[in-house]
């Protein structure tokens, strides 16, 4: 079973390019429901989504994915979860220090379903600067089923 839900994970994100074809346009989401929200109706996609807006540094996006009621957010490793109790709190926790990190690759790794939730982990490779430097973090993130769409409810960092 873990290795049908990595195996669905790394399909959903994985991309397709030929070199003769250009990629098709991605499907438009209704006119009344923002993208981000729009996709999560399942674990694999909100994962997929929090992986695609953590690779282009979206901050508004990353924060459309979260449950504002209980979220925890801990970027830093070894920094304490801090709770965002709005989207714009989210957005500037996960914008703020994403400024402050070069991303160089950042990935779903194992993903594991449960009937109480889910729970991703990705390989965030970034470059802190300074004396921290280049180095390979291991994310947590676990999402739960809020309202009819899976949102996420926290993110841990660790070395």
């Amino acid at each position: 079973m873990r290795c049908l839900s990595v195996a669905l994970v790394l399909a959903l994100t994985a991309g397709t390019s030929f070199a003769d074809e250009a990629p098709p346009p991605p499907p438009a989401a209704p006119a009344t429901v923002p993208a981000a929200e729009s996709s999560t109706d399942t674990p694999a996609a909100l994962f997929a989504a929090i992986e695609e807006a953590w690779v282009h540094a979206d901050g508004d996006r990353f924060a459309a994915l979260v449950d504002t009621t209980e979220v925890r957010i801990a970027l830093k490793p070894g920094e304490p979860p801090t709770a965002a109790v709005t989207r714009t709190a989210a957005a500037f926790l996960f914008q703020d220090q994403i400024r402050l990190v070069k991303t160089k690759e950042f990935r779903i790794v194992r993903f594991n379903p449960t009937k109480r939730g889910a729970t991703a982990i990705a390989a965030w490779n970034a470059d802190w600067g300074g004396r921290r430097g280049q180095r390979d973090v291991e994310v947590t993130l676990i999402g739960a089923r809020r309202g009819g769409r899976w949102l996420l409810i926290e993110v841990r960092t660790k070395d």
